[in-house]
């Protein structure tokens, strides 16, 4: 299967603009190039940040953008947003029991899992009030099947100073949930601003820079630098063997040469 995934759009009402940047502009890039080279993507999953300042104008235009997508889509929340707000506007999106953003999807691939890990009014995620026991009750529901979480909030540090302070509570408890499934196969997540792949203790895990401003990564500084980067989208490639994860840039490439030459 194909899914695409896009993070951190941080959309402002119409008008408004964040760091000299117009997020919806950008969106509207990234969902021209999804529609024209991905629109056979099964899912298209944004983790979060979906607003700066979480208010409804700015879902609002996020919910204006999302008209013109191809692709089935689902939403997850980030620090940023607000999720009385979020449902505001998104009235019919999925959530738990407990009116978290939270559910899954079925396909072809196996079960992917959408997190909610927003703590209202601070930059740190959480999976307390029942959300961590949500997600190991998910695992264990699809216990042979394959696993894919999506989640804002990274499920463990990346070794970026920036982000210590910003990361997810309880994140060793939570990573030892995730080991115990033994189904998960990749983890994506946003929040970071920056490109990011890895394992924590043998899971993969993979980020991009996102749709609206990136941060400059360094692997000493506390300070975020904030660039204006060309706005991005990951593509994965899911077979029974394979998790294939390609980087996109929305904006068109300086061709400077071809190979084989014509």
């Amino acid at each position: 299967m194909k899914l695409v995934h896009v993070t951190d759009l941080h959309t402002v009402p119409p008008g408004d603009r964040l760091y000299g940047l117009d997020p919806a502009e950008r969106l509207d890039t990234v969902i021209a190039a999804i529609n024209r080279d991905h629109g056979d993507a099964e899912i298209c999953v944004f983790t979060g940040d979906l607003a700066d300042k979480g208010d409804a104008a700015s879902y609002a235009q996020l919910r204006d953008c999302l008209q013109a997508l191809a692709v089935p889509y689902r939403l997850l929340l980030g620090n940023h947003d607000n999720r009385a707000a979020f449902l505001e506007v998104f009235t019919d999106h999925s959530r738990d029991a407990h009116g978290f953003v939270q559910s899954f999807h079925d396909c072809a691939a196996g079960r992917l899992i959408f997190l909610d890990t927003l703590v209202e009014g601070h930059g740190y995620g959480a999976l307390d009030q029942g959300r961590l026991d949500w997600l190991a009750a998910c695992l264990e529901d699809a216990s042979t099947t394959p696993a894919y979480i999506f989640t804002h909030h990274p499920l463990s540090p990346i070794g970026l100073p920036h982000f210590e302070p910003y990361g997810l509570n309880d994140s060793a408890a939570i990573m030892d949930r995730v080991l115990a499934a033994g189904t998960v196969r990749h983890v994506f997540f946003g929040h970071v601003h920056v490109d990011a792949n890895g394992s924590w203790r043998g899971v993969p895990f993979s980020c991009n820079r996102g749709v609206a401003h990136q941060i400059e990564p360094n692997l000493s500084r506390s300070e975020a630098i904030f660039i204006a980067g060309a706005p991005t989208f990951s593509v994965a490639l899911i077979d029974e063997h394979d998790v294939l994860i390609n980087r996109f840039d929305a904006s068109e490439p300086v061709v400077i040469g071809q190979w084989p030459p014509k």
